[in-house]
């Protein structure tokens, strides 16, 4: 498993966990979750993550998920495979969450992702 933290700034991190490939997934070859968490002084805060945990038929596109106790409610799948237009997907999100103040620090962020395929 590949995993590791990516700061977007003093208050956000992404957290990110490639799993080993498997055949069950069927474009991504192999299981990926992407968390944005909220650093505080004590702990980390949770705040919304992307992952392609749906095997069914047809639904191998990430989706995004949101805490259900929170204002804004995200659960929607990302409607494209290609990497860019994912992670293009995921920024918009992250940026709607934290403000658009930090929208360069979370577009180079995501710059940092690999792609799960490769």
């Amino acid at each position: 498993m590949e995993r590791g933290t990516i700061n977007i700034n003093k208050n956000f991190e992404l957290e990110y966990r490639y799993y080993d490939r498997d055949k069950s997934f069927k474009y991504f070859n192999r299981k990926f979750e992407i968390y944005l968490v909220e650093k505080k002084s004590l702990k980390k805060n949770y705040v919304l993550h992307m992952d392609n945990c749906d095997l069914s038929e047809g639904k191998w596109s990430p989706h995004i998920h949101k805490l259900p106790n929170v204002n804004k409610k995200y659960y929607f799948a990302v409607s494209t495979l290609n990497w860019n237009d994912v992670k293009n997907n995921l920024a918009d999100c992250i940026i709607d969450e934290i403000g658009d103040k930090n929208q360069i620090n979370v577009k180079k962020a995501i710059g940092k992702l690999s792609s799960p395929k490769l």
